[in-house]
């Protein structure tokens, strides 16, 4: 009997079909061909691009150097902790490689442009949503993975990351506790801002699934990680509730179209809560040192997520967006400053920096630090990192304190920022706050 007979009717036809699948001799040799040119023609092709070779040679050369000097430790350190340097050095030396690759840098963006725009199809750090908005993909992972608090979630990330780099602390409760600890030592309160990111608030952007959302969309795992620091007496100030019920009502966008960042509105009803939440905690009552005043700017500009497409410059299918926001002044005509005098400390990210760090490409004094200040009418001071993430900034406080800055003298009041991503996908090693040492003299 036939084996065929045993198999099921879709395998035999499956079968037929693929027996009769021809290719004729011409175009078989033109796929080769076209195989071997993706292959070599880059090859062949880099060589002749001067700018490319010198890049190429100095990419080598800090290559060698690193390498060398991981070898050069290794009677001192760990066969583990060198290889480990070796591996980061040749990520590194390969990123710039690519980077540098002329046909790189002149096709990929071209071939993004035709395929967001035709199809919506992003990148590997970018989802295109509905109506031409950019999503950053770690926000939206966020907001559809797993529970950070789930065991096997924390379990996975210790173990995983790359070889060459020291494996993440996955738990953000301990870290926050031990920051807790710290600073009452010195008699500081600590006000945790987890700052919602886009796809928590602005949902319906993303999916059609989703319009008109009436809560926030958080991680599984958000409401166990509030009641749990609730349970340890942390001060923590949700901002996402108040950010989906003024979308609700206002019917404006409480984020950037093309950017990660919050809009200059959702930034400033954010500082008047947080306002509300210093003055339970401290008392206002004495006479303002200096008063604060604002004044109305517009200001223009392409997200941060445009970057990560990696669009071509002459493409007009993302425009820029307007936004308008307060810029914050003293009563004197001067631009608002961080004060290190200040009782109040505002530790942060790049959602404190934005509308402050003209870098990021929003203008400068309007963000959260300013606007604060406007609300208070009282001086902050302001630490804020815009690429790490949580640990970044609780490092740079540490540095600013063994180098002999007493950022905390003085200090009643420390908020601590950081995007809820930081909760699925950040370092939360502990960070001992160092004691104050004055400098030498």
């Amino acid at each position: 009997m036939s084996a065929d007979l045993h198999r099921p009717a879709r395998e035999v036809q499956a079968l037929e079909e693929v027996g009769v699948t021809a290719v004729g001799r011409g175009a078989a040799w033109g796929i080769v061909l076209l195989f071997l040119l993706s292959i070599f023609g880059v090859a062949l092709l880099e060589p002749f691009v001067e700018e490319v070779v010198g890049d190429h040679r100095q990419a080598f050369a800090d290559f060698r150097q690193e390498s060398l000097a991981a070898l050069g430790s290794l009677g001192g350190e760990r066969v583990q902790v060198v290889n480990r340097s070796l591996l980061g050095a040749m990520n590194r030396f390969e990123d710039r490689l690519e980077e540098k690759s002329a046909v790189r840098r002149w096709l990929l963006p071209r071939l993004q442009w035709r395929l967001a725009s035709t199809i919506g199809l992003g990148n590997d750090q970018v989802y295109v949503g509905r109506g031409r908005w950019l999503f950053f993909r770690p926000d939206v992972d966020y907001v559809i993975g797993r529970g950070f608090l789930d065991p096997r979630v924390q379990t996975n990330r210790r173990r995983g990351g790359d070889a060459w780099l020291p494996a993440a602390e996955p738990d953000p409760i301990p870290a926050l506790l031990d920051l807790q600890r710290q600073l009452q030592s010195r008699q500081i309160h600590l006000i945790l801002l987890p700052t919602p990111v886009k796809p928590t608030v602005e949902p319906g952007r993303f999916s059609s699934r989703t319009t008109g959302a009436d809560r926030p969309i958080q991680n599984l795992s958000f409401e166990a990680f509030l009641g749990r620091l609730a349970d340890q007496g942390l001060d923590v100030l949700d901002p996402a509730p108040g950010m989906v019920q003024a979308r609700l009502e206002t019917g404006e966008s409480q984020y950037l179209r093309t950017d990660t960042h919050w809009t200059p509105a959702a930034v400033e009803a954010t500082a008047r809560e947080l306002a509300k939440r210093i003055e339970i905690v401290i008392s206002t009552d004495a006479p303002a040192l200096e008063s604060f005043v604002r004044r109305p700017v517009v200001i223009e500009g392409l997200g941060d997520i445009v970057d990560m497409l990696l669009l071509p410059l002459e493409q007009r299918w993302i425009e820029p967006e307007r936004v308008r926001a307060q810029m914050v002044m003293r009563d004197d005509g001067r631009v608002w400053r961080a004060e290190k005098d200040a009782e109040i400390l505002l530790l942060g990210d790049s959602f404190t920096n934005v509308y402050s760090d003209a870098a990021l490409g929003w203008g400068a004094g309007a963000g959260l630090g300013e606007q604060l200040s406007y609300f208070l009418q009282r001086p902050v001071d302001r630490l804020a990192v815009n690429a790490g993430g949580a640990l970044h900034a609780r490092e740079s406080l540490q540095r600013v304190l063994a180098g002999g800055d007493d950022r905390l003298s003085g200090k009643r009041v420390l908020v601590y920022q950081f995007a809820t991503r930081e909760l699925a996908q950040g370092d939360w090693r502990r960070v001992e706050l160092a004691d104050f040492k004055p400098p030498n003299r």
